[in-house]
Formats: structure tokens, C-alpha cells, sequence
């Protein structure tokens, strides 16, 4: 673990017109297992990087010593100095730890030489704070008319690609009368009926269920049908009464 002694205290200013700063502490990161995100010799370890500061900004201010290759920010100091890098979140408002990668090993060594940096904001790299920062940010979630209308116009166009490829597709799959479809090399795989169709299928199903069903092999269905048979007998023996009763009505002696 690195200790204070080890640091390198340097004042970064928000404006090159402010008398006071903030104090950052800084070190080689010297590691000797070897890691690409941080080369040996060329890595600057930064630590208490305030909230406000970005990549771009942290690029101007190191820019003093050389050229930078690349700034990555870190909610969390690494487990260790040759781990990985573990870039932050850009809307992660909190102190940070910087990895400051330089083109060349002559520029750190002149940085913790000197220990003179540049500030963060100039007017020809700006860095935003307070109410002009969250108006660009409440500007940039407006999304421009033009743009946007230009994205709606391509998805609907490809939309509407879509659907007349799908009913292509669906035109040559048409079904027939008994709604068998023929089979392509395009088309295989697919089958497709009408309503109608299925409804004929379904109800040659139920009656074919209907004519496989056993007759008469439970009790209970013999009975039933003992019942109904006697009861048929008793209505049609009501019936001929009555024929007979009309029968001998009708050919009744009437002398007048």
C-alpha cells in the first residue's frame, strides 16, 4: 500500500486567475508485474481529483509536462497498481482517482519535477460548472426536431419493408381449398389452414371419437339403456291404444 511520503503534492486551479486551488497528490505508478492500461514509466497515479474535473479538463491540465495518451477516472483506488483499469460512470459526481497516461517517460518525470500543471477551464477548453453546466445538460436531453423526424422517417420506412416482405412471404404460402400448402425449399416448415378448414378437421375428430367410444361394456350403461328401452315400450304401447280406441270408434254401428 502506497504511503503518504510517497506523494507528490501539486495545486490545481479552476482558473489560471486563482490564487488558491486544489491540492492534488500524485506518484508514479510503479508496479512490476506488467499491464498494458497502465505502461511502467508512463503512468501517473492521481489521487483527490474533485467531482467537477473531466477527462478532457485532467488532459489540459497534465498537457504542461508533454503530450497525454489518455486520462481514465476511478470511483476506487485499484487492489493493486497493476490491475486493470476500471473506467467510472460519466455521471458518477463524487472525488475520484486518475490514471494520467503520458506519450513519453521524459513528461512525468518533468511533471514531478516541476510540479506545475495547467488550470482546468480556459476559453479555449472550457470547463463548465453550476448553472451553465446543468443548462447543457437540460439542452442536450432536448432532442432536435429535424434529427428526430429523420429517425421516425427510417423506421417507418423500414417498418413498412418489413411488412410488405411479410405479406409477400405470407401470398406464397397460400392455402388451398382443403388448406394444404406446398412445400418449397422457402416455404418448408410452414403450414397454414383456413378456419373453415380446422373446423372441418375438428369435427370429423369428434365424430370419429364419438363412433370409437364403446357402447354398452359398463353397467351402468347397460342399465341406462334397460331403462330407456322399457320406457319406449311403454309409449308405444300407449299409442296403439289409442289407434285401437279410434279403430273401434269408427266402425260402431249408428242405425241413425
Amino acid at each position: 500500500m502506497s504511503e503518504a511520503a510517497d506523494f507528490t503534492a501539486i495545486q490545481l486551479n479552476y482558473d489560471q486567475s486563482d490564487s488558491h486551488g486544489h491540492q492534488l497528490f500524485v506518484k508514479e505508478n510503479a508496479s512490476k508485474a506488467t499491464c498494458k492500461q497502465k505502461p511502467a514509466g508512463r503512468t501517473l497515479y492521481v489521487l483527490n481529483v474533485p467531482p467537477y474535473a473531466t477527462e478532457q479538463a485532467l488532459r489540459h491540465a497534465f498537457s504542461a509536462a508533454g503530450d497525454v495518451e489518455r486520462v481514465v477516472l476511478q470511483e476506487k483506488p485499484s487492489s493493486k497498481e497493476s490491475a486493470p483499469i476500471e473506467v467510472i460512470g460519466k455521471h458518477m459526481f463524487c472525488f475520484k482517482v486518475a490514471y494520467v497516461v503520458f506519450a513519453k517517460p521524459d513528461s512525468l518525470k518533468k511533471l514531478l519535477r516541476k510540479k506545475k500543471i495547467n488550470s482546468l477551464h480556459t476559453e479555449d477548453s472550457p470547463l463548465l460548472t453550476g448553472v451553465p453546466k446543468w443548462t447543457k445538460a437540460y439542452q442536450e436531453r432536448i432532442p432536435d426536431p429535424t434529427v428526430l423526424q429523420q429517425e421516425i422517417d427510417e423506421y417507418m420506412e423500414s417498418y413498412d419493408k418489413k411488412i410488405e416482405e411479410q405479406k409477400a412471404k405470407e401470398s406464397n404460402n397460400a392455402a388451398d381449398a382443403d388448406g394444404w400448402v406446398t412445400v418449397s425449399k422457402k416455404n418448408s416448415g410452414v403450414f397454414s389452414q383456413k378456419e373453415v378448414v380446422v373446423k372441418k378437421l375438428e369435427k370429423k375428430l369428434d365424430n370419429d371419437r364419438t363412433t370409437k367410444e364403446l357402447k354398452n361394456f359398463y353397467t351402468f350403461q347397460i342399465r341406462e339403456s334397460k331403462k330407456d328401452d322399457i320406457i319406449s315400450l311403454r309409449k308405444k304401447y300407449d299409442r296403439d291404444l289409442k289407434k285401437m280406441e279410434q279403430i273401434k270408434k269408427a266402425k260402431r254401428f249408428k242405425p241413425y
